[in-house]
């Protein structure tokens, strides 16, 4: 999206008021609450205190309710409730210029200067996101253009989770903002001879709507998706029962997720969410922000997710991209997928994380290949070959002072090094 002085280009989270209510998703007289339970809860305590289910977690332990905003901590010590926290919202400020309505016909193919930066082009003879239909990327963003010529035959599955309702119809995970679709393109746009080719133009996508037609989606709905992501399409966790879901082909969780939103609040039902995905297996990518911040906004800030910052085309990080980083990409003047079958440049650490998204889908497709399994995620500290993130620090440009540095993180990541890293 458009980069303007006052807000990102990522997106804010806004925590109102308890006695503010939820703009847009509730009544003034009600306020949205997520309430973490455990085997002891009934749901009876919601309805005897005037309150309504709006939504509820498969795997995790979460109860999405509204309720009037007096009866928020009479709930809190009602039997089973671990928790209640007021949820939260995003929303998206601006669009690129100049793009609309369908085009008469698809502009010949370019190769996004992002792409070339991360070289992911150098290894595409051996290593282009495709493994038999086991790595999926699950994109958690405002949709996807399902129909876009330069995506549409990577697009595996779609899911909408706003406002709590769980829809895998079109029409409901349909991009109504263009963000989602930007970002899909970024990571997997087909390599053909149209438009643009993404990081891994062969890997398997699910489009996970969380975030409304205007860019907003609470974080109850960014919970919903990533369980979503957890379950995949078969709506099963695991379906052999044998322990494992990410990198085993008889199940359906994505192996990565791509978040290119974050906010300030740092709710715990959001971080277990986080933390469970990341247990099972899955890279959390994230946005770092766009805040001139010293430290990246949430769930970027969290230790399990890779925290992503923006370089221009002259490597240089731009002053609205928030420092403390884990690695750096591409996210200035990006050119990629948009609704109605067209093409736009955006700018944003919301551009730079699927750059990232895209080599770990690389990564993991090629070492799947290799060994039918996948890497572990690892850790911030990591720096050999043995898991994920080791591989993208030792094989990252380290731009800045030695080794890791709050600016550039430890570096440019490089899809052609990270690969060459797996295979050898």
């Amino acid at each position: 999206m458009k980069f303007n002085k006052v807000f990102s280009l990522l997106l804010v989270f806004v925590v109102f008021e308890a006695t503010a209510g939820i703009v847009g998703a509730v009544p003034a007289e009600k306020v949205r609450v997520i309430i973490t339970i455990d085997k002891g809860f009934n749901e009876n305590s919601i309805f005897a205190i005037g309150g309504n289910i709006v939504g509820k977690g498969r795997i995790f332990p979460i109860v999405v309710a509204e309720l009037p905003p007096r009866a928020v901590e009479r709930l809190k010590n009602a039997k089973g409730v671990v928790r209640v926290e007021y949820d939260a919202e995003a929303h998206v400020l601006g669009k690129p210029p100049g793009v609309g309505k369908p085009k008469p016909s698809q502009p010949s193919q370019e190769t996004p200067w992002g792409i070339e930066r991360v070289k992911a082009p150098n290894v595409w003879s051996i290593a282009d996101g495709s493994s038999e239909g086991v790595i999926e990327v699950a994109i958690l963003d405002t949709g996807i253009d399902y129909d876009h010529p330069d995506l549409k035959a990577n697009l595996a599955w779609g899911v909408s989770v706003l406002r709590g309702k769980v829809s895998t119809k079109p029409k409901d995970y349909k991009d109504q903002n263009g963000h989602g679709t930007h970002v899909a393109g970024t990571i997997a746009a087909l390599n053909n001879d149209i438009g643009v080719v993404g990081v891994a133009p062969a890997v398997e996508i699910y489009a996970v709507r969380v975030l409304d037609a205007s860019g907003r989606g609470s974080y109850s709905d960014i919970i919903l998706g990533i369980e979503q992501a957890l379950l995949g399409p078969d709506g099963v966790l695991d379906s052999d029962g044998d322990g494992i879901i990410v990198g085993d082909p008889d199940d359906d969780a994505a192996e990565v997720i791509s978040m290119s939103l974050g906010g300030s609040s740092d709710l715990q039902s959001f971080h277990d969410a986080i933390t469970e995905a990341y247990n099972y297996g899955v890279v959390i990518v994230a946005a770092s922000g766009n805040e001139y911040a010293s430290s990246p906004s949430y769930p970027a800030a969290y230790p399990e997710v890779i925290a992503v910052g923006a370089i221009d085309i002259n490597d240089e990080v731009p002053s609205w991209s928030n420092r403390g980083v884990e690695v750096s990409a591409p996210g200035v003047d990006i050119l990629s997928t948009y609704p109605d079958d067209t093409y736009a440049t955006m700018s944003g650490t919301s551009m730079a994380c699927p750059h990232v998204s895209g080599v770990v889908a690389l990564i993991q497709a090629v070492y799947y290949t290799k060994y039918s399994t996948v890497l572990p995620v690892g850790t911030f500290d990591d720096t050999d070959k043995r898991t994920v993130r080791g591989i993208l620090h030792i094989t990252a440009d380290d731009i800045g002072p030695a080794d890791w540095d709050p600016n550039y993180g430890y570096g440019i990541v490089r899809a052609d090094l990270a690969v060459e890293a797996v295979l050898n």
